[in-house]
């Protein structure tokens, strides 16, 4: 008779999952507070992880900046597929009888004590974590980002997580001699904000497994860069996707640096929408509307499973230009003149200088894709009326 982890693995491979491991409450016990399940289910004695790869070519174009949105449409729709295989392993477990959650894919955080909401948080402690859940069930190990690393897939991996009451067999995690982690820390070269420093480290112990990872930054220089209020790397030769700039360098002191990226949430338009993906990241992963935007993610996107490739990835980012804001809502990568303009919302801007006629402004009409851009955008277009009246066009 098939076992019941032989069969909730099969049923998650048939929905799309390319990764799947069991593991329990006990093996969790000893890890860190987002590695305990009961937070979210009480009853949990075993969780079931699952992961699903990106689409490598859509990755290498997104690197090289070839291509923006491909990257983008292809995290929504795995993001769909992950809720679409938790949904019904859960759905299934719960016919048999038992308790089970479908585990948000992102964006739920624990309660901080001095943040009266999102943006004021610092720590961003998720929940439950999916990564710790999937080094526990030998889907992979984490990198020296802090990512998740599969020898399939490297880090280009998405995860999912199923709480349970039932009680299942657990998976082996990856033994340190297979760890797909060589250190090469490519990762530690590609963040723009200089997220993951390239020599000292910590540990995280989970399920057995001792992980030696980087020693980072603050939560909030991540969500800094990751978010795209700064997008230029310290060389100033190239940046992620995002157009827009802090005008400074990034405050070294955890408290200004918390206080800098807690200010830019509060200017940022998508922060003040009532059904922004914050509050509910399944309901936007599911609207037809929604933009996934990414700007960034590089430290993932580099580490391929084969060190050649990943050494390839890092020069096509270095050598990839920086980004541009059009009118149209675009981000985009250009030999054309630029300037950078101040916006209200506590970041600069780079757009091509021939945008701001106002021949661009009358001629680009499509708002943009997500708020901030859309915003600045409307900014953009009164500040080439108002110049434009005065008799100062910037043509």
């Amino acid at each position: 008779m098939e076992s019941a982890e032989t069969r909730l693995k099969s049923l998650a491979k048939s929905l799309g999952a390319d990764l799947v491991g069991v593991t329990t409450r006990d093996l969790l016990a000893n890890g860190p507070p987002s590695a305990d399940p009961r937070y979210l289910l009480p009853s949990a004695n075993s969780v079931i992880s699952f992961a699903l790869s990106l689409d490598r070519d859509l990755v290498q174009n997104f690197i090289s900046k070839k291509d923006w949105r491909s990257h983008c449409d292809n995290r929504k729709n795995i993001a769909q597929t992950l809720y679409a295989i938790g949904d019904n392993l859960a759905e299934q477990l719960r016919t048999e009888g038992y308790e089970a959650v479908n585990v948000d894919l992102n964006n739920n955080y624990r309660p901080e004590k001095a943040a009266a909401d999102v943006t004021e948080m610092t720590d961003f402690h998720p929940d439950f974590s999916h990564r710790y859940a999937a080094i526990a069930a030998g889907v992979g190990r984490l990198g020296w980002s802090g990512n998740l690393l599969t020898k399939k897939y490297g880090a280009l991996v998405e995860l999912g997580s199923v709480l349970t009451s039932a009680i299942l067999t657990p998976d082996s995690p990856v033994p340190d001699e297979e760890n797909p982690c060589d250190r090469c820390k490519m990762c530690s070269l590609v963040c723009p904000v200089e997220m993951i420093h390239p020599r000292e480290s910590f540990q995280v112990a989970i399920a057995g497994v001792t992980e030696t990872i980087s020693r980072k930054r603050p939560n909030t220089c991540c969500w800094i860069g990751c978010t795209g209020y700064e997008g230029l790397a310290a060389s100033g030769t190239w940046s992620n996707w995002s157009p827009y700039r802090l005008g400074r360098k990034l405050p070294e002191d955890k408290k200004e640096l918390d206080a800098l990226c807690t200010s830019l949430q509060k200017l940022d338009p998508q922060m003040q929408a009532d059904d922004n993906s914050w509050s509910d990241y399944r309901q936007a992963v599911f609207d037809p509307d929604w933009f996934y935007y990414t700007v960034c993610g590089f430290c993932r996107s580099v580490c391929s499973p084969c060190r050649e490739e990943r050494l390839a990835n890092r020069k096509l980012i270095v050598n990839s230009g920086t980004a541009v804001l059009r009118l149209d809502g675009s981000h985009d990568v250009t030999d054309e003149e630029t300037i950078e303009m101040r916006t209200p919302f506590g970041v600069n801007v780079v757009v091509p200088r021939a945008e701001l006629s106002e021949k661009q402004s009358k001629k680009r009409k499509w708002p943009g894709q997500f708020p901030l851009d859309r915003e600045v955008i409307e900014y953009l277009r009164q500040y080439v009326n108002s110049a434009d009246t005065k008799g100062r066009t910037t043509e």
